[in-house]
Order: C-alpha cells, then sequence, then structure tokens
C-alpha cells in the first residue's frame, strides 16, 4: 500500500465518524438547501458540496464549532457564491424604517411559494431566522456579517415577502405522464431490470465515473463491474428501475417492495456521450432525496439512512 493509500484509508475511517456525528442534522440541512435552492436536484448538490466542505476544512479550524451552525454557515456561503458567480446577487440599497410584525406560521406558508421572489441574500436570512431560529449573531457570523446589517436584511426580506403574499396565487404545474425514452435508456432500464452486470457494463465508456453519492467514486468500466455492478447483481433486494421525469429532469428511480406495497429504493442519474455512459450517479444514501422523490410519486420510502457500514 502506497502513503496515498494509507492516507486515503485514514480518511474513510474519519469520514464515516464525521458523518455520523451528524447525521442529526441531516434533515435540516437538507431541507434548509431545498427551501433556499427551490428545488430537490439542486439541494441535493449544495448538500452534498456543504458535507465535503465541512470535513476537508475541520484541519484547518482550531476553535470548538456547534456542528448545526457549522453546517449551515458553509452551506449559506456557498449557495451565495455560486450566485455571485452567475452573476444573479440583486445589490440592495433600499433601507426603510417601517416595521412590520409576521405572524410566523405566515411565513412558514409563505416561503414554500414566493420564496423564489426574493434575492438569495433575502432568501437566506429569512429561512435562517424564521424557519431553522438562528439567533442574529448566528445568521452574522454564517454570512459573514453583521449582526445589524443582517436583522436590517430580514426585515426588508419580511417586508417583499408580505407583499408578495398579498394577492399571489399558487399554481401546480403538472407533469406528463408518459416520458419518451431513447434506446440507450430503454436498453439500461432492460439491462437492469433483467439484473444482468455485463451488459450494463458494455454501456460505459472505458473512462465512466460513477459517483455513489455522500459515498465513494469509481473510476473506469472495469472497477465499476468489478465492484459496484457485481455487488449490485448479487443483492438479494428486489428491484425494479423505471424512468421518471423528477422536478423538470429525468432520472431512474428504483423501487422495491415494502409491506407488500412498491416504494422508493434509490435514484439514479446517467450522463452519456455518443451513445455511451459517461457518469452516473447512485442516489441511495440520500435518505431525504428520496423521501421527496417517494412523496412525489406517492409511495412509501425504504430506509437506507445516510452511511455505508460495509468494510
Amino acid at each position: 500500500m502506497d502513503k496515498l493509500e494509507t492516507v486515503s484509508s485514514d480518511m474513510r475511517d474519519l469520514k464515516q465518524k464525521f458523518d455520523q456525528l451528524i447525521i442529526p442534522h441531516r434533515p435540516a440541512l437538507w431541507k434548509y438547501c431545498r427551501m433556499i435552492t427551490s428545488s430537490p436536484w439542486d439541494a441535493e448538490d449544495l448538500v452534498q458540496e456543504t458535507l465535503l466542505k465541512a470535513y476537508s476544512a475541520l484541519p484547518r479550524i482550531f476553535q470548538p464549532l456547534i456542528p448545526k451552525s457549522y453546517l449551515f454557515r458553509i452551506a449559506t456561503n456557498t449557495w451565495l457564491n455560486q450566485q455571485r458567480k452567475l452573476d444573479r446577487i440583486i445589490v440592495e440599497e433600499h433601507n426603510d424604517e417601517l416595521h412590520i410584525d409576521l405572524d410566523p406560521f405566515e411565513i412558514r406558508e409563505a416561503i414554500e411559494r414566493l420564496v423564489t421572489n426574493l434575492s438569495p441574500k433575502q432568501r437566506a436570512v429569512i429561512l435562517l431566522f424564521d424557519v431553522f431560529q438562528f439567533k442574529g449573531s448566528e445568521v452574522a457570523e454564517m454570512m459573514g456579517s453583521t449582526e445589524g446589517s443582517v436583522k436590517a436584511l430580514l426585515h426588508r426580506a419580511r417586508t417583499n415577502l408580505k407583499k408578495l403574499n398579498q394577492g399571489k396565487h399558487h399554481s401546480a404545474i403538472e407533469q406528463e405522464s408518459v416520458i419518451a425514452t431513447d434506446k440507450v435508456v430503454e436498453a439500461y432500464l432492460d439491462a437492469f431490470n433483467r439484473r444482468d452486470p455485463d451488459a450494463i457494463a458494455e454501456m460505459l465508456d472505458e473512462n465512466a465515473v460513477n459517483d455513489i453519492v455522500h459515498t465513494s467514486f469509481e473510476y473506469g468500466k472495469d472497477t465499476i463491474r468489478n465492484h459496484s455492478l457485481a455487488g449490485w447483481a448479487n443483492d438479494p433486494m428486489p428491484m425494479k428501475a423505471v424512468y421518471q421525469m423528477l422536478w423538470g429532469k429525468p432520472a431512474i428511480v428504483v423501487m422495491t417492495e415494502k409491506d407488500g406495497n412498491e416504494a422508493v429504493y434509490s435514484l439514479i442519474e446517467l450522463e452519456f456521450d455518443t451513445g455511451a455512459i459517461v457518469k452516473k450517479r447512485t442516489y441511495y444514501f440520500c435518505q431525504d432525496l428520496l423521501e421527496a422523490v417517494a412523496g412525489e410519486l406517492q409511495v412509501p420510502v425504504h430506509e437506507n439512512g445516510y452511511i455505508y457500514f460495509g468494510a
């Protein structure tokens, strides 16, 4: 074993300890990320990036940390930085003195429908204050600002939210029940449902990447075939893959059986190039995302948890 592999092994052990410590905060973190991004897909990406940054930054921090505040601070700053890069930050100069009192339940109901109408900073601050109940000093630390500034920002966010909430109607977006699939996806579904690892391996690019989200990466067709595909082929769990449009994005939902009913088991996203699979993302250890999928499909969900406890 070379030195880098030794470090990798040690880091995996530490990562599992880190994951176990933050499990109590994962549901709240995912809920916050979903509300701030307005997309379950973007929420899962933000959670993943937050956890990677939170873990990798630990060796450079020499002070006590409050896990929930630490995670929310990284998620907030990561998302705001993403918005700056996309040049979507709205510069806020107006600062009136009008005092607005809102019922907390009114805020919670309005957020789900209207949060996309607020600027990124307003969206973050109203979620941190009014939904997740952080103190002004904590929010200021997370956003790299002063307590006075974040409270002024909160005031503007509440004012805008109240204005938007008056007369704004919510309309559901109809989804097509039938989704056209191309031949490559159909071939993948057929191979999956026949539990044929060789057929799936043949669809992989030689340099394909398999991302088991929050858990591990595999690089190259042979590695994927000999490890994750081999394990999947021998897994006694009943599985059926279906192609489904979820929140405007096509995905493969893996169903299983739970108490005699179909239940969401996993979620797979595929990327293709010239007919070959170049990247596969498996959201097996993304319990919050799977629960959102189950809610969307109105079926139960299998409890996978957040951590792989294998050897």
